[in-house]
């Protein structure tokens, strides 16, 4: 029998009409723990409980199963790369740690056979020492049989920064969480976020930037394109919480919308309990200009290729802040290995 758990709930709930305070998943009564090479069981799973976008009953759901966090050793400098290949329901608990000083740079590639048939977890967990830089990069493409819950949690320590970039493509339905811990005076918190969805494919996401710390910062820009029915939930929270004095937060979105079948559902939220704060947001919504069409047009690209170059812009224009050249030439591959197929 499957698990049904509720994912990327808004604290606090908001009106309820467009049905955007929570999302309820079913899971596989029972998963498997993935293999990651170089990944050891941690010593103390309690030294792991950072929050996650996903929650609470997803964290409780992968302890009922017996899926225990890993911690995966990167080397400070190098790129590391993980790559997951899921082929069954699977669940994966990440651990990755950043010494004080170190910059450390990390690729995680997801995957999966368009003929599979699953449901798959996979959770990050992050801690950044003082004066660190976490560098983590996902493409996240894979087949439509797959059903994936990407999570990630946060805890950034004095003057640290945590840069995440996200690409999503292919799949059937993502739900993805994000949480950051901002903890440390004049710590950083960056998300870069790019997606094309399409024929139907659901994106949901929940994105918390959590303000515990004085002057800490967080920045998160979401960019993508939506046609062919596609679904796409993007909960963006600021939460300045006392305490945090001289904190700034912001978040924007931009969203092209390439017909009249999607469903677009964009939740900005600022929470705060701090009076010397700055918080901002804001989004652009809409459909490619026609005049930008026209001239696109008029230089011999036909209107199906011109929406075509401008799905890969919103996914550029996240991969431009990918701060390691490694990852940066592996991402920009699959980009143009893509629009190669097109």
């Amino acid at each position: 029998m499957a698990d049904k758990i509720m994912i990327n709930s808004l604290v606090p709930p908001t009106w309820n009409r467009l049905k955007v305070n929570e999302t309820y998943v079913e899971l596989p009564a029972s998963v498997s723990s993935g293999k990651t090479d170089g990944a050891v069981p941690v010593a103390d799973a309690s030294e792991w409980k950072i929050e996650t976008g996903c929650g609470e009953e997803l964290a409780g759901y992968l302890e009922n199963n017996g899926i225990g966090p890993v911690k995966v050793t990167a080397d400070p400098g190098e790129l590391t790369v993980i790559k997951k290949d899921y082929t069954a329901d699977t669940a994966d608990v990440l651990c990755f740690e950043a010494g004080a000083g170190e910059t450390v740079n990390i690729l995680i590639d997801i995957t999966s056979d368009e003929k599979i048939k699953a449901s798959a977890i996979l959770k990050v967990l992050i801690k950044a020492a003082k004066d660190s830089v976490v560098n983590l990069t996902q493409v996240i493409r894979p087949g439509r049989g797959l059903e994936l819950i990407n999570d990630i949690g946060t805890d950034i320590s004095d003057k640290a920064q945590v840069n995440l970039v996200q690409i999503f493509t292919g799949g059937s339905i993502i739900n993805a969480g994000y949480r950051s811990g901002l903890s440390g005076e004049d710590s950083f918190a960056g998300c870069r976020i790019g997606f094309i969805r399409t024929d139907g494919e659901k994106l949901d996401m929940n994105y918390v930037m959590k303000h515990l710390a004085p002057r800490s910062k967080s920045e998160i820009n979401v960019s993508g394109a939506l046609s062919k029915s596609a679904v796409k939930i993007f909960r963006g929270t600021i939460d300045f919480v006392k305490g945090c004095a001289g904190a700034d937060g912001a978040e924007n979105e931009r969203v092209l919308i390439l017909d009249d079948t999607v469903i677009n559902k964009t939740v900005p939220l600022i929470l705060c309990t701090e009076e010397n704060v700055a918080g901002s947001h804001g989004a652009s919504i809409g459909k490619p200009a026609e005049d930008m069409l026209f001239y696109m047009m008029s230089r011999g690209i036909d209107r199906e290729k011109a929406l075509k170059i401008l799905e890969r812009a919103s996914l550029e224009a996240a991969v431009s802040h990918i701060a390691d050249p490694a990852a940066y030439e592996y991402v920009m591959n699959i980009i143009d290995e893509n629009r190669e197929d097109d």
